[in-house]
Protein backbone atom coordinates (compact mmCIF):
# COMPACT_ATOMS: atom_id res chain seq x y z
CA UNK A 1 0.00 0.00 0.00
CA UNK A 2 1.29 3.75 -0.90
CA UNK A 3 2.07 6.09 1.62
CA UNK A 4 -0.57 8.50 0.17
CA UNK A 5 -3.23 5.59 0.64
CA UNK A 6 -1.95 5.46 3.86
CA UNK A 7 -2.22 8.73 4.88
CA UNK A 8 -5.66 8.93 2.96
CA UNK A 9 -6.91 6.56 5.63
CA UNK A 10 -5.56 7.94 8.63
CA UNK A 11 -7.32 11.24 7.40
CA UNK A 12 -10.39 9.16 6.85
CA UNK A 13 -10.50 7.86 10.37
CA UNK A 14 -10.09 11.32 11.88
CA UNK A 15 -12.68 13.02 10.09
CA UNK A 16 -15.03 10.37 10.57
CA UNK A 17 -14.73 11.10 15.02
CA UNK A 18 -14.45 15.16 14.12
CA UNK A 19 -17.67 14.30 12.01
CA UNK A 20 -19.53 12.63 14.84
CA UNK A 21 -18.16 14.84 17.57
CA UNK A 22 -19.84 18.22 15.26
CA UNK A 23 -23.03 16.28 14.90
CA UNK A 24 -23.44 15.45 18.46
CA UNK A 25 -22.14 19.26 19.48
CA UNK A 26 -25.01 20.76 16.94
CA UNK A 27 -27.68 18.20 18.36
CA UNK A 28 -26.62 19.36 21.80
CA UNK A 29 -26.45 22.96 20.95
CA UNK A 30 -30.37 23.42 19.82
CA UNK A 31 -29.02 23.01 16.30
CA UNK A 32 -27.38 26.16 16.36
CA UNK A 33 -26.59 27.61 12.62
CA UNK A 34 -22.87 27.87 12.53
CA UNK A 35 -22.52 24.48 13.78
CA UNK A 36 -24.90 23.36 11.80
CA UNK A 37 -22.12 24.64 8.98
CA UNK A 38 -19.08 23.30 10.66
CA UNK A 39 -20.58 20.19 11.09
CA UNK A 40 -21.04 19.86 7.30
CA UNK A 41 -17.92 21.11 6.53
CA UNK A 42 -16.67 17.64 8.63
CA UNK A 43 -18.68 15.18 6.88
CA UNK A 44 -17.86 16.53 3.57
CA UNK A 45 -13.83 16.94 4.30
CA UNK A 46 -14.81 12.90 5.68
CA UNK A 47 -16.39 12.16 1.70
CA UNK A 48 -13.47 13.68 0.23
CA UNK A 49 -10.94 11.65 2.48
CA UNK A 50 -12.62 8.57 1.22
CA UNK A 51 -12.63 9.47 -2.77
CA UNK A 52 -8.86 10.76 -2.22
CA UNK A 53 -8.33 6.87 -0.95
CA UNK A 54 -10.44 5.35 -3.12
CA UNK A 55 -8.98 7.66 -6.35
CA UNK A 56 -7.23 4.56 -7.74
CA UNK A 57 -10.22 2.75 -8.68
CA UNK A 58 -12.27 6.13 -10.13
CA UNK A 59 -12.24 7.27 -13.56
CA UNK A 60 -9.41 9.27 -13.57
CA UNK A 61 -11.42 12.83 -14.17
CA UNK A 62 -13.31 11.79 -11.15
CA UNK A 63 -10.66 10.94 -9.13
CA UNK A 64 -8.44 14.24 -10.10
CA UNK A 65 -11.28 16.40 -9.92
CA UNK A 66 -14.36 15.86 -7.55
CA UNK A 67 -12.28 15.05 -4.31
CA UNK A 68 -10.51 18.12 -4.55
CA UNK A 69 -13.93 20.36 -5.24
CA UNK A 70 -14.90 18.32 -2.22
CA UNK A 71 -12.50 20.01 -0.01
CA UNK A 72 -12.75 23.37 -0.92
CA UNK A 73 -16.97 22.81 -0.52
CA UNK A 74 -16.07 21.90 3.33
CA UNK A 75 -13.33 24.62 3.38
CA UNK A 76 -16.52 27.19 2.12
CA UNK A 77 -18.79 25.75 4.60
CA UNK A 78 -16.31 26.81 7.41
CA UNK A 79 -15.89 29.96 6.20
CA UNK A 80 -19.81 30.69 5.90
CA UNK A 81 -20.08 29.19 9.45
CA UNK A 82 -17.67 31.69 11.21
CA UNK A 83 -19.40 34.27 9.46
CA UNK A 84 -22.70 33.01 10.66
CA UNK A 85 -20.94 32.70 14.05
CA UNK A 86 -20.14 36.44 14.51
CA UNK A 87 -23.25 37.52 13.29
CA UNK A 88 -22.74 38.41 9.77
CA UNK A 89 -24.84 37.96 6.99
CA UNK A 90 -24.11 34.30 5.10
CA UNK A 91 -22.14 34.60 2.83
CA UNK A 92 -23.34 31.53 0.62
CA UNK A 93 -23.29 32.95 -2.71
CA UNK A 94 -19.94 34.06 -2.71
CA UNK A 95 -18.89 30.69 -1.31
CA UNK A 96 -20.53 28.60 -4.16
CA UNK A 97 -19.07 31.08 -6.33
CA UNK A 98 -15.31 29.90 -5.19
CA UNK A 99 -16.61 26.66 -5.47
CA UNK A 100 -17.67 26.63 -9.21
CA UNK A 101 -14.91 28.79 -10.01
CA UNK A 102 -12.12 26.13 -8.27
CA UNK A 103 -14.14 23.30 -10.26
CA UNK A 104 -13.79 25.13 -13.77
CA UNK A 105 -10.50 25.90 -13.34
CA UNK A 106 -9.76 21.62 -12.51
CA UNK A 107 -11.74 20.77 -15.45
CA UNK A 108 -9.99 23.23 -17.70
CA UNK A 109 -6.43 21.82 -16.01
CA UNK A 110 -7.65 18.20 -16.59
CA UNK A 111 -8.33 18.79 -20.78
CA UNK A 112 -5.79 20.99 -21.53
CA UNK A 113 -2.92 20.49 -18.99
CA UNK A 114 -3.47 18.08 -16.48
CA UNK A 115 0.14 18.10 -15.12
CA UNK A 116 0.60 21.44 -14.77
CA UNK A 117 2.25 23.55 -11.86
CA UNK A 118 -0.37 26.47 -12.05
CA UNK A 119 -3.03 23.44 -10.90
CA UNK A 120 -1.49 22.82 -7.85
CA UNK A 121 -1.27 26.74 -7.30
CA UNK A 122 -4.84 27.24 -7.64
CA UNK A 123 -5.66 25.08 -5.25
CA UNK A 124 -3.51 26.65 -2.77
CA UNK A 125 -4.80 30.39 -3.33
CA UNK A 126 -8.06 29.12 -3.61
CA UNK A 127 -7.80 26.88 0.05
CA UNK A 128 -5.69 29.97 1.39
CA UNK A 129 -8.11 32.38 0.51
CA UNK A 130 -11.07 31.12 2.42
CA UNK A 131 -9.15 30.06 5.67
CA UNK A 132 -8.37 33.55 5.52
CA UNK A 133 -12.06 34.81 5.09
CA UNK A 134 -12.80 32.36 7.42
CA UNK A 135 -10.24 33.85 10.12
CA UNK A 136 -11.30 37.45 8.81
CA UNK A 137 -15.10 35.80 10.04
CA UNK A 138 -13.96 34.51 13.40
CA UNK A 139 -12.17 37.96 14.04
CA UNK A 140 -15.46 39.42 14.48
CA UNK A 141 -16.83 36.97 17.17
CA UNK A 142 -16.46 36.87 20.84
CA UNK A 143 -13.06 36.90 22.12
CA UNK A 144 -12.87 33.14 22.39
CA UNK A 145 -12.72 31.98 18.99
CA UNK A 146 -9.93 34.46 18.12
CA UNK A 147 -7.59 35.56 21.32
CA UNK A 148 -6.01 32.59 22.83
CA UNK A 149 -2.78 31.22 21.09
CA UNK A 150 -4.84 27.96 20.11
CA UNK A 151 -7.86 29.57 19.34
CA UNK A 152 -9.77 28.38 15.69
CA UNK A 153 -9.09 32.08 13.77
CA UNK A 154 -5.27 31.30 14.61
CA UNK A 155 -5.43 27.85 13.09
CA UNK A 156 -7.53 29.39 9.46
CA UNK A 157 -4.28 31.80 9.50
CA UNK A 158 -1.57 29.04 10.05
CA UNK A 159 -3.53 26.81 7.47
CA UNK A 160 -3.43 29.63 4.57
CA UNK A 161 -0.10 30.59 5.58
CA UNK A 162 1.17 26.84 5.01
CA UNK A 163 -0.75 26.78 1.78
CA UNK A 164 0.96 29.46 0.11
CA UNK A 165 4.07 28.27 1.59
CA UNK A 166 3.73 25.31 -0.52
CA UNK A 167 2.56 27.00 -3.41
CA UNK A 168 5.71 28.97 -3.30
CA UNK A 169 7.54 25.70 -2.76
CA UNK A 170 5.64 24.46 -5.83
CA UNK A 171 6.63 27.11 -7.69
CA UNK A 172 10.31 27.21 -7.52
CA UNK A 173 10.57 23.49 -7.63
CA UNK A 174 8.69 23.32 -10.87
CA UNK A 175 10.43 21.78 -13.60
CA UNK A 176 13.16 20.52 -11.38
CA UNK A 177 14.52 16.86 -11.83
CA UNK A 178 14.71 16.50 -8.29
CA UNK A 179 11.28 14.56 -7.55
CA UNK A 180 12.05 13.85 -3.87
CA UNK A 181 11.59 17.43 -3.14
CA UNK A 182 7.91 17.56 -5.12
CA UNK A 183 7.23 13.85 -3.39
CA UNK A 184 8.24 15.77 0.01
CA UNK A 185 6.09 18.51 -0.40
CA UNK A 186 3.03 16.28 -1.16
CA UNK A 187 3.35 14.03 2.20
CA UNK A 188 3.92 17.27 3.99
CA UNK A 189 0.85 18.68 2.44
CA UNK A 190 -1.03 15.11 2.85
CA UNK A 191 -0.22 14.71 6.57
CA UNK A 192 -1.47 18.65 7.15
CA UNK A 193 -4.72 17.61 6.80
CA UNK A 194 -4.81 15.73 9.35
CA UNK A 195 -3.35 18.49 11.65
CA UNK A 196 -5.65 20.76 10.35
CA UNK A 197 -8.99 18.87 11.07
CA UNK A 198 -7.79 18.09 14.37
CA UNK A 199 -6.78 21.83 15.45
CA UNK A 200 -9.78 23.50 13.81
CA UNK A 201 -12.39 21.51 15.18
CA UNK A 202 -11.34 20.49 18.56
CA UNK A 203 -10.40 24.53 18.65
CA UNK A 204 -14.13 25.61 17.46
CA UNK A 205 -15.33 22.45 20.04
CA UNK A 206 -13.78 24.27 23.03
CA UNK A 207 -14.51 28.16 22.17
CA UNK A 208 -17.44 26.90 21.32
CA UNK A 209 -17.92 25.46 25.38
CA UNK A 210 -16.05 28.23 26.75
CA UNK A 211 -18.23 30.47 24.87
CA UNK A 212 -21.45 28.33 26.67
CA UNK A 213 -20.01 28.46 30.07
CA UNK A 214 -19.52 32.55 30.34
CA UNK A 215 -23.12 32.69 29.19
CA UNK A 216 -23.62 30.08 31.91
CA UNK A 217 -21.60 32.40 34.37
CA UNK A 218 -23.15 35.30 33.59
CA UNK A 219 -26.60 33.79 34.03
CA UNK A 220 -25.90 32.50 37.50
CA UNK A 221 -24.46 36.36 38.29
CA UNK A 222 -27.60 37.78 37.12
CA UNK A 223 -29.21 35.23 39.46
CA UNK A 224 -27.13 36.12 42.36
CA UNK A 225 -28.31 39.99 42.47
CA UNK A 226 -31.58 39.13 42.01
CA UNK A 227 -31.35 36.56 45.25
CA UNK A 228 -31.27 37.53 48.93
CA UNK A 229 -33.25 39.77 50.43
CA UNK A 230 -35.02 42.96 49.27
CA UNK A 231 -35.94 46.06 51.12
CA UNK A 232 -40.12 46.71 50.41
CA UNK A 233 -41.89 49.44 51.69
CA UNK A 234 -45.32 48.19 53.08
CA UNK A 235 -47.79 50.68 51.88
CA UNK A 236 -46.54 51.68 48.55
CA UNK A 237 -44.31 48.34 48.02
CA UNK A 238 -41.45 50.59 46.18
CA UNK A 239 -38.01 49.06 46.15
CA UNK A 240 -34.95 50.50 47.91
CA UNK A 241 -31.71 50.00 45.70
CA UNK A 242 -27.81 49.64 47.09
CA UNK A 243 -27.66 53.78 46.62
CA UNK A 244 -30.51 53.90 49.17
CA UNK A 245 -33.18 55.44 46.19
CA UNK A 246 -37.01 54.02 46.44
CA UNK A 247 -37.73 52.52 43.29
CA UNK A 248 -40.77 51.25 41.53
CA UNK A 249 -40.35 47.38 41.65
CA UNK A 250 -40.21 46.72 37.64
CA UNK A 251 -37.74 49.78 37.20
CA UNK A 252 -35.50 47.96 39.91
CA UNK A 253 -35.52 44.96 38.11
CA UNK A 254 -35.20 46.28 34.75
CA UNK A 255 -32.08 48.25 35.93
CA UNK A 256 -30.72 44.96 37.66
CA UNK A 257 -31.66 42.17 35.01
CA UNK A 258 -32.98 41.28 31.34
CA UNK A 259 -36.51 41.46 32.84
CA UNK A 260 -39.27 43.10 31.18
CA UNK A 261 -42.44 43.99 32.95
CA UNK A 262 -45.73 44.16 31.51
CA UNK A 263 -49.01 45.73 33.41
CA UNK A 264 -52.52 43.98 33.39
CA UNK A 265 -55.20 43.35 36.32
CA UNK A 266 -55.18 40.33 38.42
CA UNK A 267 -58.48 38.17 39.33
CA UNK A 268 -59.35 39.84 42.35
CA UNK A 269 -58.44 43.52 41.26
CA UNK A 270 -60.52 42.82 38.49
CA UNK A 271 -63.80 41.11 41.31
CA UNK A 272 -63.31 44.09 43.66
CA UNK A 273 -63.50 47.15 41.15
CA UNK A 274 -66.24 45.20 38.32
CA UNK A 275 -68.60 47.42 40.32
CA UNK A 276 -66.85 50.75 40.55
CA UNK A 277 -68.87 53.17 37.58
CA UNK A 278 -65.94 55.93 38.79
CA UNK A 279 -62.96 52.73 37.83
CA UNK A 280 -62.07 52.40 34.27
CA UNK A 281 -59.97 48.70 33.75
CA UNK A 282 -56.45 48.68 32.57
CA UNK A 283 -55.54 48.17 29.14
CA UNK A 284 -52.37 45.79 29.48
CA UNK A 285 -49.60 47.44 28.22
CA UNK A 286 -46.54 46.08 26.35
CA UNK A 287 -43.07 45.72 28.31
CA UNK A 288 -40.79 48.07 29.37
Amino acid sequence: MEIETVIYLTNTIICAIIAVLMTDAWSQSNHRRSLLFWMVAAWVMLVADILFAARPYMPDMVGRILPTVLVTVGHAALFVGARVHADQPAPQRLGWAIVAFHAVALTLFFIFAPESIWRRVTNGMVWATLALLAYQGLRMSPAVFWKPLTAPAKVFLAHAGFHVFRTIMSVATAGSENETVNIMVDIIGDLEVSFFMVAIFVGLLLAHLQQRNEQLRQALAEVETLSGLLPICAWCKKVRDDDGYWRQVDDYFRRRSQIRFTHGMCTDCSEKFKDDDDFETPVPSPPN
